[in-house]
C-alpha cells in the first residue's frame, strides 16, 4: 500500500516539473518572440515560431505574432492559417477576426472576409464602415469575336453584373448578359438577306454563396438564356451545386452543372484546384477538369491558368482550355459555350489592371480553333473583350 502511494506521489512530482519546464520553454519562447516582434524582423519571428511550434512550444500569443508577421510580408493564405489557429484556443480575439478579414480580401477570398467579420464588435465595424447588408462589387464587360470565316460576321457580348452581401454568411452575384452575331450559310435560298439570320441571346445569371464555416463555402447556381435563331426561339434554363474548401495553400472545389440547353439535356461535372504558392495573388495557378455530358455524348475538357503580378499594379494571365468545348460552361455556370459553331481549342492572355482602391480594369485576348457546323471546315477566331470592377 505505501508502495503505490510512493509511486502516486512520484508520478504527480513528475508532471509537475514536465508542467513547470513547458512552462519556462513557453516563457522564453513568449519574450524572445516578442522581441522579434518589437524589433520588426518579421521572417526571423516566422522562423522561430514555426520551431518552436514543430518543438511543442505553442500559444495563442506566439501564433498571433507569426500570423501578423506572415500579413506583414503578404502571405496572406499562411496569416489566414495561424489566425485561425488563435481562434481554435481564443474565440473571443476580436483581433485575430478582423485580421483574418483583411487577409481574406486581399486574397479576394469574400466569402470567408466576411464571415470572419461576422465576429466583430459594431465599433469595429463602424470604423471599417462594413455592415451586414451592402454591395460587395459592380462588373462591366464588353467584348467583339473576330472570326475567320467569311460566313460569320462579327460577334458582340456585353455583360452587366451586381454583387450583394445579403448577410454575412451568404452573398448574391447578378450578372444580365447579351450576345449577338450575323450567320450566314452558302447555298442557302436569299444568302444575302437570310430572313432571321441574326443569333441573338439574352441572359440572366445568379449565384448565391454561403459560408458553412470559416472555410467551407456552398455554392449555388441559375442561368436563364433567351436564345433566338433563324424565326426560332430557344429557352434554356441551367443550374449549379457546388462546394469549396479552402486549405493553407491550396482551393478545392467540387461542382456539377445541370439543365435544358437548347433542347438537349446537359450535364457538366467540375473539380477544380486554385494554387497559391506564395500565399498571395503574386502567382497563382487554376486548374480544372470537367466531364461534360450533352444529351449522352460526353467530352473531357482541360482548363489551366498562370497569373502572376509584373508590376506594382498590374499583373498577367496565361489560359488554355483544351477539348471540345460546345456548350461548354465555366466559370461556375457564367459563361456558356454555345455558339453556332463549337470551339476545340482556346487560349489568351489577360492584363489586369488596378485603379485606385476601387477599380480593377482588365483586357483579355483570346484565340480559338472553331469548326463550322454547315461546312464541316475549321477556322481561327480572335477575341477581346475589355471590362472593370468596382469593389465597394
Amino acid at each position: 500500500m505505501e508502495y503505490r502511494k510512493l509511486t502516486i506521489l512520484f508520478a504527480l512530482l513528475f508532471a509537475a516539473l514536465v508542467t513547470r519546464a513547458q512552462d519556462n520553454k513557453l516563457a522564453m519562447a513568449d519574450s524572445t518572440a516578442e522581441q522579434l516582434y518589437n524589433a520588426g524582423n518579421w521572417k526571423q519571428l516566422i522562423r522561430f515560431v514555426n520551431q518552436s511550434v514543430a518543438d511543442s512550444v505553442d500559444s495563442p500569443a506566439l501564433r498571433f505574432k507569426a500570423g501578423y508577421a506572415y500579413m506583414l510580408t503578404s502571405n496572406y493564405k499562411a496569416a489566414i492559417y495561424q489566425f485561425n489557429q488563435v481562434l481554435r484556443k481564443e474565440p473571443q480575439n476580436v483581433t485575430a477576426y478582423l485580421y483574418a478579414y483583411y487577409c481574406n480580401t486581399y486574397i479576394n477570398n469574400n466569402n470567408a472576409a466576411f464571415y470572419n467579420a461576422s465576429h466583430l464588435d459594431t465599433a469595429t465595424l463602424r470604423a471599417i464602415k462594413l455592415s451586414t447588408f451592402g454591395l460587395t462589387d459592380a462588373v462591366l464587360e464588353s467584348g467583339i469575336k473576330l472570326p475567320n470565316n467569311h460566313e460569320r460576321d462579327n460577334g458582340f457580348f456585353e455583360r452587366a453584373g451586381i454583387g450583394l452581401r445579403l448577410s454575412w454568411r451568404l452573398q448574391l452575384d447578378q450578372s444580365f448578359m447579351f450576345f449577338k452575331q450575323n450567320i450566314f450559310r452558302s447555298g442557302y435560298i436569299d444568302y444575302i438577306n437570310q430572313t432571321g439570320k441574326t443569333d441573338r441571346q439574352l441572359e440572366y445569371y445568379a449565384k448565391a454563396k454561403y459560408s458553412l464555416t470559416k472555410n467551407i463555402s456552398l455554392l449555388g447556381a441559375y442561368h436563364y438564356l433567351h436564345t433566338s435563331y433563324r424565326s426560332n426561339i430557344y429557352q434554356s434554363n441551367l443550374g449549379l451545386l457546388g462546394i469549396k474548401y479552402d486549405t493553407r495553400y491550396i482551393d478545392l472545389q467540387g461542382d456539377v452543372n445541370f439543365g435544358k440547353l437548347i433542347n438537349k439535356t446537359l450535364k457538366q461535372y467540375d473539380a477544380k484546384v486554385d494554387f497559391y504558392p506564395l500565399g498571395n495573388l503574386n502567382l497563382y495557378t487554376t486548374s480544372r477538369a470537367s466531364i461534360l455530358d450533352l444529351s449522352g455524348v460526353t467530352h473531357f475538357i482541360y482548363s489551366q491558368s498562370v497569373g502572376f503580378k509584373v508590376l506594382n499594379k498590374t499583373w498577367l494571365e496565361t489560359a488554355a482550355t483544351f477539348g471540345n468545348q460546345d456548350d461548354y460552361l465555366d466559370a461556375d455556370g457564367l459563361y456558356v459555350y454555345n455558339a453556332i459553331d463549337p470551339t476545340k481549342f482556346k487560349c489568351g492572355e489577360s492584363v489586369f489592371y488596378q485603379l485606385g482602391n476601387h477599380a480593377l480594369l482588365n483586357l483579355n485576348y483570346f484565340y480559338e480553333k472553331k469548326t463550322d457546323i454547315y461546312r464541316a471546315v475549321n477556322y481561327n477566331q480572335n477575341s477581346v473583350t475589355l471590362g472593370i470592377t468596382w469593389k465597394f
